[in-house]
């Protein structure tokens, strides 16, 4: 016990001394929904909220984390916890979209898009990305930058298609890592903002938890093979 106490004492000073701080998630969490801000989930990015798009107030942060706790323990984490926004801090519901799904917060004078990341209610893909009806266009982007778009999928009735699958596909928030991922999925909405999640075509897992049938994964590869250009 004594000797695994050191070992943990040890690394932590070794992750302040070397890194000089904690580096942690932008989180924020209400009635036991995590939500994370959208730069933390990877791949293409959207364009900022702005003032207009806020609805009313959903509720205030009542405990800053990073205050609290040394390093993250997600058992730790309650409702009303926030990773760097002040207690105090209004957090806005997100005009057109359900409050489970989106929230916004200032943070130093930014507005700052928080995503759901894990819903324990959640069944189905509809209970974690409220995307129904307002996806302009698919886009398949590499994991290696997570900026270069390798293919779209811009037919109006393929991404219909495409988005009720995900809409309806099961979901298993037990997974701890998402292995194998090999693209981001961008979803690209009406209103010019980015829904962005992992997916890997080896397990049909699109991140976080939502399993997608072999469909899915088939108009990615011919979406990217539509994109890959022709030899001479």
């Amino acid at each position: 016990m004594i000797k695994t106490h050191l070992v943990v004492v040890a690394f932590i000073t070794l992750t302040l001394t070397a890194c000089g701080s904690i580096d942690w998630i932008d989180f924020v969490q209400f009635n036991g929904i995590h939500y994370i801000a959208v730069d933390y989930f990877g791949g293409a990015a959207g364009r900022d909220l702005v003032e207009a798009d806020l609805g009313p107030e959903f509720a205030r942060v009542k405990n800053k984390y990073a205050e609290t706790y040394l390093f993250f323990i997600p058992k730790c984490c309650r409702d009303g916890d926030a990773a760097y926004l002040d207690k105090g801090t209004p957090v806005y519901i997100v005009k057109d979209y359900n409050p489970e799904f989106r929230l916004a917060a200032y943070r130093d004078d930014r507005l700052v898009l928080y995503e759901v990341d894990t819903n324990p209610k959640a069944q189905t893909g509809a209970d974690l990305l409220d995307i129904g009806g307002k996806v302009r266009y698919i886009g398949v982007v590499s994991a290696q930058d997570g900026v270069t778009e390798l293919a779209t999928i811009t037919d109006p009735e393929q991404v219909a298609v495409l988005v009720e699958l995900v809409l309806g596909a099961p979901v298993d928030q037990t997974r701890l890592t998402q292995v194998g991922i090999q693209y981001f999925i961008a979803f690209n909405l009406r209103d010019d903002t980015i829904v962005s999640r992992g997916y890997s075509p080896d397990s049909g897992e699109l991140s976080r938890g939502i399993m997608l049938p072999d469909a899915f994964g088939i108009a990615v590869e011919q979406a990217l093979l539509a994109a890959t250009p022709t030899p001479p």
